[in-house]
């Protein structure tokens, strides 16, 4: 049986679902994990309006909106830091990013920059010649980047079902990807 064609059965809906002969997986989706987990909650009063809402436990809210975050002076509040480096986390450019992009536009490719994204999500959807490549960048030349893909990283490609994904760390991988450096 090819690597691709491995079938398992998700351990909460019981639907059959395709993964990699040695994938660890063990539900269909994300949603589907996430809608049987048991998470742990708590219930807080909302620090701007006094609101009582749900918090999960693992990272504790202290408004129970954005709205409401906004109102208390968001992430420019001193207070805030802290969360604000939450909400950044995955969501910084690579230094060889801004080239590897200039690259592959020079080489005729459209590249949407979704490294704002975070949460694991490429950072570069790629269009060249008739094809889509969603290519995620790391620098070599830093620890970070030699680590490979992190752990958000990791668990999105494994749910990924579309089209070519791969990872770069230069201009003439990227390239290579694409098909003009052989």
């Amino acid at each position: 049986m090819s690597k691709k064609g491995h079938h398992k059965e998700c351990k909460f809906c019981k639907i059959m679902f395709r993964c990699d002969a040695n994938s660890n997986k063990v539900t269909c989706s994300t949603e589907c994990m996430l809608a049987h987990r048991e998470i742990k909650k708590l219930k807080v009063n909302c620090s701007q309006c006094g609101k009582l809402f749900i918090s999960p436990k693992t990272r504790v809210r202290i408004f129970c909106s954005y709205k409401c975050f906004k109102k208390n002076g968001g992430p420019q509040r001193a207070g805030f830091a802290a969360m604000e480096k939450i909400e950044m986390y995955g969501r910084k450019k690579d230094a060889n990013h801004n080239e590897i992009v200039d690259a592959l536009t020079k080489a005729g490719a459209y590249v949407i920059d979704m490294s704002h994204v975070g949460k694991g999500f490429p950072d570069l959807i790629v269009g060249f010649q008739k094809m889509t490549i969603l290519m995620e960048i790391k620098n070599p030349k830093t620890s970070y980047g030699k680590k490979g893909l992190n752990k958000n990283q990791l668990q999105w490609k494994e749910n990924w079902t579309g089209g070519a994904y791969c990872v770069v760390d230069s201009i003439d991988s990227a390239l290579r990807m694409i098909g003009v450096v052989k």
